[in-house]
């Protein structure tokens, strides 16, 4: 099948860490398409009259791409859990009302389990999300994929494992941030031993897998997945190797069991043949020169 034309793109969460770079990307990869970009203030999905403010932008032959959401490092609460919600709700009244002609939804390999142990994690593994995020975006897609299956929309889901890299807006405990405070001077706190595996994808390598799938024809769940895992104390190891400097590091007892997150990543190589995840180290360096590169118009 051929890549779909849109009259435009939509794009919830446009001035967000992932949602301004696949903004940026839509415009490099289809200059004349417009890019529709909308974030609160200027859009509050969860004001009561959202949809129809939403509704007044869509039409039936763009795409709608929902980057908009509370992150959980703002809290795991019931009442981000409830905004988030009301997010999903006013997209979902909207697309009701006007059908769109692909959707695009930024769900989390959160709905695993954060703390669930499996094997290797596929498209068809079960559901068991821990955290309230987790909770939110398996009901966002349960809601998402009602509506699309009503209204015979093409809708994607995208399950991202965890994501780093330049200019995060804030710390995150995870190679990005270990970069940032070993750069500083500053100890790093790690839980336990750090052995557990987790998947760390850079920014960039999801930015461009979203954009080659939103013009793409795949439908249903996808995970944005690598297949290689890596440990905290290896990505630590890494962040002394970039940056020829040993990291402070304390422990700190686990709260939890030990969890490793292995996937596979087969239905995304058969969606996107060819594509090339950058490695850690790799991933860490690029990180570390926009860090460490000089401000534009700042004296030397």
């Amino acid at each position: 099948m051929a890549a779909p034309r849109f009259s435009r793109i939509v794009l919830l969460g446009d001035t967000g860490y992932i949602g301004s770079r696949v903004a940026a990307a839509f415009k490099a990869a289809a200059p004349h398409l417009p890019v529709v970009g909308r974030s609160a203030p200027n859009l509050d999905l969860t004001a009561p009259d959202a949809a129809s403010a939403l509704q007044a932008i869509l039409d039936g032959d763009c795409a709608l791409v929902v980057c908009a959401a509370i992150k959980k490092q703002l809290g795991d609460t019931l009442e981000i859990f409830q905004q988030n919600l009301a997010i999903v709700s006013n997209v979902c009244r909207a697309l009701e009302a006007c059908p769109v002609r692909r959707i695009i939804f930024f769900s989390s390999a959160a709905v695993y389990g954060e703390d669930v142990q499996h094997g290797v994690i596929d498209e068809s593994t079960a559901v068991q999300p821990t955290s309230l995020y987790g909770i939110g975006k398996f009901t966002a897609e349960r809601l998402l994929a009602r509506t699309a299956a009503e209204k015979r929309l093409s809708l994607l889901m995208l399950r991202p494992a965890l994501v780093y890299g330049p200019r995060e807006p804030g710390y995150y405990y995870g190679p990005s941030g270990f970069l940032r405070k070993t750069l500083a001077g500053a100890p790093i706190t790690l839980w336990g031993d750090g052995e557990e595996l987790r998947e760390f994808l850079f920014i960039d390598d999801i930015v461009a897998l979203t954009t080659e799938l939103t013009f793409g024809d795949t439908t249903g769940v996808l995970n944005l997945v690598s297949g290689t895992s890596y440990t905290y104390a290896q990505a630590l190891a890494t962040v002394r190797t970039v940056t020829g400097t040993q990291p402070a590091v304390t422990s700190r007892p686990r709260t939890k069991d030990k969890v490793d997150h292995h996937f596979d990543p087969t239905r995304l190589v058969k969606a996107c043949p060819g594509f090339t995840f950058r490695s850690l180290d790799d991933g860490l360096r690029r990180v570390t020169a926009e860090i460490t590169a000089p401000t534009p118009g700042a004296r030397p």
